[in-house]
């Protein structure tokens, strides 16, 4: 649900922005090319190079209530430095996507 979306017949590979999760994607890949080959759309979003600019280096990390009150106030630890996104911050009603602004989705 973090690093696949579905749209139509089109499948996107999100950008993850934990460091932990970066090869994630790799776990999936044969099954993406199956679905390629049958037809599929098969779109990858640019990796991050996760540089210590895409993290804001002051967030106050300390409990999980203190996130979810930063959270409420729009503060999160990623940056705009550079595109990152999980698939599971997007919806889909109908026609239209939605997107949160998460600790790992940023503008």
């Amino acid at each position: 649900r973090d690093i696949l979306m579905v749209v139509g017949n089109e499948i996107i590979e999100a950008p993850m922005a934990w460091r932990s999760r970066f090869f994630e994607y790799r776990a999936y890949r044969p099954l993406i090319k199956e679905y390629f080959r049958k037809g599929a759309k098969w779109t990858t979003a640019p990796k991050p190079t996760m540089s210590d600019e895409l993290y804001d280096q002051e967030y106050p990390i300390r409990t999980v209530e203190d996130r979810h009150k930063l959270a409420a106030q729009g503060k999160f630890v990623t940056t705009e430095h550079e595109p990152c996104f999980d698939a599971a911050d997007f919806i889909r009603a109908g026609r239209d996507l939605f997107v949160q602004r998460s600790q790992v989705t940023n503008y």
